[in-house]
């Protein structure tokens, strides 16, 4: 195996380790597959998230959420948007949200009491495409390709050795 081909493949299975790694860690990798955020993280991004406590959410930030019910679209995926107000409501805080590139507020009050919520901490233009699918499952398809490779690449037998003279 050549110098660049093993360099590639440590490479990958780096890059697989680390996803795996930071997964433990809460981290996860939210393809964008709309522009309503643009220019923050426009369609076709890969927004890496962290976990963070509804006390910690403050207006500005950009959250990973579910709709209320009657809202839930793309088979309950979660939507990625702005805060735009922090509230009360019969005692219960809330959040309104908007989408960067939207006209309008989203048409609905996010409760804030026992919610799971995940913060933008990063965007990586253009790679969200290729996790449209699903991130992880994705990363585990090519750790596994690139050891099947890796596996297949010792059971090659060996050129024969010259002799010279």
């Amino acid at each position: 195996m050549s110098l660049v081909r093993r360099t590639g493949t440590a490479l990958l299975l780096l890059a697989a380790a680390a996803f795996a790694v930071a997964s433990l860690f809460g981290v996860r990798f939210l393809p964008i597959l709309t522009g309503s955020m643009t220019p923050y993280s426009p369609a076709g991004s890969l927004v890496v998230t962290v976990p963070v406590d509804a006390a910690q959410i403050h207006t500005g930030d950009v959250i990973a959420f579910k709709p209320p019910a009657p809202f839930v679209v793309n088979g309950g995926r979660p939507v990625m948007h702005r805060v735009q107000t922090i509230g009360t409501a019969a005692g219960k805080p809330f959040m309104t949200t908007k989408g960067d590139a939207n006209q309008q507020a989203d048409p609905w009050q996010v409760s804030l009491d026992g919610g799971q919520f995940r913060k933008a901490v990063f965007v990586v233009p253009h790679v969200g495409r290729i996790f449209a699918g699903g991130v992880q499952s994705n990363l585990m398809l090519v750790a596994g390709g690139v050891a099947l490779t890796m596996g297949l690449g010792t059971l090659r037998t060996p050129a024969p050795a010259r002799r010279c003279c």
